[in-house]
């Protein structure tokens, strides 16, 4: 297909786009040769590019969808539409994870380079050293045989037979993942695409030994070792693993595979063929033939050094590399380590020195290519992460097209850097290596040195400077940087994550405690995160938990065995020498089925001086009490006096004592809420009910704070004796037959723990009586409200008829909403059935009936009690039968 000639219909855009093909150069150009320069010229603001290239920009920027319709007749028909849909956002890399030489994890590969560690080893962790008389010296990693099969769901005879950089694979990324502050969990059935780089070696790759002997009587385990085996499906099994929808592709273009799999992923993204995507290299070499080969035929070093630009270099150290990462759209990544401002691919073709032979002539083009593309000056580019390996020829090469791209009428020098000479050559995955190490210097505003670095070989020492090895470890300050790599030649453009953390992103614990929960798959891998939360003070920021938070839900993957460890910590301030100080638990979940939430709503009692001041921190909180505030403000009510003031006269009015507590309630309630935790059952006791309503959905934050007051309003206009409510120690049919006249069983909070009410008079000499006895018997706070007894009949008028102009329209009572007022035999009344002015009157004055009703939570639910202070965390305790 080409562009440029009458068989195209449904241009890019509404002009003649044969005279701007004759006009620009364009014409015969092929569709990928000319998109770039729409998306890049036709959809750019810079005032120079739009002043050379008149009435084919856009000012605006935005260029949201392209259709273009061709096909290959002359008669300028189209037979077919390919829709695009052009994305604008920048690409950027927003989680890593990775295996390297001697480095189980970016932090240890961050030590090691700035450490300046050779990470090349020559023990016999792949085969014995004597072997072949060839050098043991490679880059190696840790670990091969481990994997968590019950995690990712895999059988373990299948799990046996997949080889280790595949099973590494898994791990990266689920990790890198996770390090965006994604659970992967939520990315299951997305458009995430899946491309992998590796490198093979077909003659190595034989059929083992013990099913070649037998191919018939072994067929499942072939089968096994097809699949398992087969590296084409490196990307198809994460794919599959993690539900993932998006292109899926294994990529094998030599060393310059993985740097390959970002180009394509980043140019997929941009064409909206996915939404994310996970980018991974994998190098791990298990067949010592290969190495055998390469040595003899002087491809490799045959005394394992990895002298990268050094005069003695004598060609590559093999290095291993299993690595992930996870890229995005900008808008929607939580944290930024880079932006990929452009990449591309480019080959050599036909070359009369051979097909292997590198070219610094197609390396050139192809840098100077993606930097004008991409609008940045060369110039500007101020740190290079060169591909070199350490061999003969393909150093000079690149070092001379780098010079060529980068330095010209440059006046400054440019930083070089030769991983390689660290770790060795991971081939296919070299590229994601070379990323890792970028993002570690852009984290870091460091750049480790190279090794192995004596003498600088003579045909690039005159490229040095303005071309400069970096040969101790030295400051970089962000800027425009570059990254290359050779082979099938990709050239990408990088730069920092431009978002900076705030001032005060280290306060973790201001102006509130914090509390971390993870789970994980067993108790020391939440210990794990938990001591390296203590033990890295400096490094645990807002932006580190919030990350964090998102990454630990318990959530399992089909067959997975999932989190069944579930930990703690609370971090505050006042630890030793004015540091934090760390509390922390870590329980197994036995059955992993969901457990019941109940929320529990505590009466008359939890109230305190300045109960809602230590809590206004919390946002969601404090806007809850403020609408509050803001509603009692026609009633003469100060809320914020009432709830923060350390006066105490601020609850010396009885209304005050309804009005908040049952604000603090609906206040914590949005809180929960605002965390995404939803109640299955609700249960309250005496006015806790008011909060169920709301709990419930039955009342507005409006209509339950206006029902409390009124609940106290008319308490006070009927003038009710003064009275007294006191615990008893008995049963509620033992209570009933000691109380004397004047005194009622008020409230059945469990089997041995009533509550009685009364006049003042009655009811204290029924207290002195029991305690006489040795029978426990003590008053509770009840604001001198005689609640749930007769004594409460000439209030009921009055707020009956509030309560009808306020709740006009009343709502049906749910199912999950487990009544204290109302017999179990009455609940199927029409007066119980729903949150009526009725309803709560009735609650005023019968007796709470909460041990019967109780009964009715499940066994397993985890019960919760919203109130200013808990008050039956030890009657619940007791139940045995409920966790609290």
């Amino acid at each position: 297909m080409e562009l440029g000639t009458h068989g195209v219909a449904g241009y890019l855009y509404p002009v003649d786009f044969d005279s701007w093909a004759n006009v620009y150069g364009a014409r015969g150009w092929s569709y990928n040769e000319i998109l770039p320069y729409f998306l890049r010229s036709e959809n750019n603001t810079d005032p120079m590019i739009v002043a050379q290239n008149a009435g084919f920009h856009s000012t605006t920027g935005r260029m949201l969808h392209v259709t273009m319709a061709a096909n290959t007749s002359t008669t300028g028909a189209s037979n077919s539409k390919f829709p695009l849909n052009i994305c604008t956002d920048e690409v950027v890399i927003s989680g890593i994870s990775g295996r390297f030489p001697e480095s189980d994890s970016m932090d240890e590969f961050r030590d090691n380079l700035y450490n300046n560690v050779d990470m090349i080893s020559g023990d016999d962790r792949r085969w014995p050293t004597d072997l072949y008389g060839m050098s043991p010296r490679m880059g190696k990693l840790k670990e091969l045989d481990k994997l968590d099969t019950s995690f990712f769901g895999i059988v373990p005879k299948v799990a046996d037979e997949v080889d280790p950089a595949g099973r590494i694979l898994l791990e990266t990324t689920y990790e890198a993942i996770c390090d965006a502050g994604i659970n992967p969990q939520t990315l299951r059935g997305s458009n995430t695409g899946v491309y992998v780089g590796y490198t093979s070696v077909t003659m190595p790759d034989g059929v083992p030994q013990e099913v070649q002997e037998d191919i018939q009587a072994s067929k499942t385990e072939s089968l096994f070792w097809f699949q398992g085996s087969s590296k084409a499906f490196y990307a198809n099994r994460l794919s599959f693993m993690f539900d993932f929808h998006g292109p899926s592709m294994s990529i094998d273009v030599a060393c310059a595979a993985s740097m390959v799999a970002l180009d394509i992923a980043v140019t997929d993204i941009r064409l909206g063929k996915c939404d994310q995507a996970i980018v991974a290299g994998v190098a791990v070499n298990l067949n010592p033939f290969t190495n055998h080969i390469y040595q003899v035929n002087g491809i490799g070093s045959k005394e394992g050094m990895s002298r990268v630009w050094d005069q003695d270099a004598n060609g590559y150290v093999r290095g291993e590399t299993v690595a992930s990462l996870f890229l995005q759209k900008a808008p929607g990544a939580k944290r930024i380590y880079a932006t990929v401002l452009h990449s591309r691919t480019n080959i050599d073709g036909y070359k009369q020195a051979g097909m292997f032979f590198p070219s610094s002539e197609s390396q050139y083009d192809l840098m100077v290519t993606t930097y004008r593309e991409a609008g940045v000056n060369p110039h500007d580019v101020n740190y290079f992460e060169a591909h070199g390996t350490g061999t003969k020829v393909g150093d000079p090469q690149e070092a001379k097209a780098i010079l060529d791209a980068y330095c010209k009428d440059r006046t400054t020098s440019l930083p070089v850097g030769l991983l390689k000479s660290s770790i060795g050559h991971g081939e296919g995955a070299s590229g994601v290596a070379s990323l890792a190490k970028l993002l570690i210097v852009y984290e870091n505003k460091r750049i480790p040195a190279n090794l192995n670095m004596k003498t600088l070989k003579s045909d690039i020492a005159t490229m040095c400077p303005p071309l400069v090895p970096v040969t101790q470890n030295r400051d970089y300050e962000p800027g425009v940087n570059s990254f290359g790599i050779g082979g099938v030649n990709c050239h990408s453009l990088m730069k920092p994550g431009g978002r900076q953390p705030s001032p005060d992103n280290h306060l973790i614990c201001d102006p509130i405690p914090r509390l971390v929960t993870v789970c994980g798959r067993t108790e020391e891998a939440v210990q794990h995160v938990y001591q390296f939360i203590e033990q890295n003070p400096h490094r645990i920021t807002r932006d580190f938990l919030g990350l964090l938070g998102h990454t630990v839900n318990p959530t399992q993957a089909i067959y997975s065995a999932g989190f069944p460890y579930r930990g703690s910590m609370l971090i505050k301030n006042g630890g030793a020498n004015g540091g934090l100080s760390y509390s922390r638990q870590v329980t197994k979940l036995e059955n992993q089925k969901h457990r019941p939430i109940c929320y529990f709503f505590s009466g008359m009692g939890s109230q305190w001086t300045a109960m809602a001041k230590s809590l206004m921190d919390i946002q969601v909180f404090a806007e809850s009490i403020h609408s509050a505030a803001d509603i009692l403000k026609p009633f003469s009510i100060d809320l914020l006096y009432v709830l923060l003031s350390d006066d105490p006269k601020a609850l010396d009015e009885k209304i005050h004592h309804f009005v908040a507590i049952t604000s603090m309630q609906v206040a914590l309630v949005d809180v929960f809420t605002a965390l995404g935790i939803t109640p299955d059952h609700v249960i309250g006791h005496s006015f806790g009910e008011i909060a169920c309503g709301y709990a419930d959905g039955c009342l507005t934050r409006e209509q339950a704070v206006i029902t409390s007051y009124w609940r106290g309003k008319a308490i006070k206009d009927a003038n009710v004796a003064h009275g007294m409510m006191a615990a008893v120690g008995l049963t509620w049919e033992q209570t009933k037959a000691r109380c004397p006249p004047g005194v009622y069983t008020a409230c059945h909070n469990s089997q041995d723990s009533v509550t009685i009410s009364g006049a003042y008079k009655d009811v204290e000499k029924c207290v002195e009586a029991l305690v006489a006895e040795n029978i426990f018997a003590r008053e509770v706070q009840c604001a001198n409200i005689p609640f749930h007894s007769p004594l409460l009949e000439p209030a009921t008028k009055g707020m009956t008829d509030a309560l009808t102009r306020v709740l006009t329209n009343p709502k049906p009572r749910s199912s999950k909403w487990i009544s204290t007022s109302v017999p179990r035999e009455g609940w199927d009344s029409q007066s119980a059935k729903y949150a009526s002015a009725e309803y709560f009157v009735n609650n005023l004055i019968s007796p709470v009936l909460f041990h019967d009703s109780s009964s009715l939570i499940p066994a397993d639910a985890i019960i919760i009690e919203l109130a200013p202070h808990a008050l039956f965390s030890a009657i619940f305790k007791r139940s045995n039968r409920h966790e609290y």
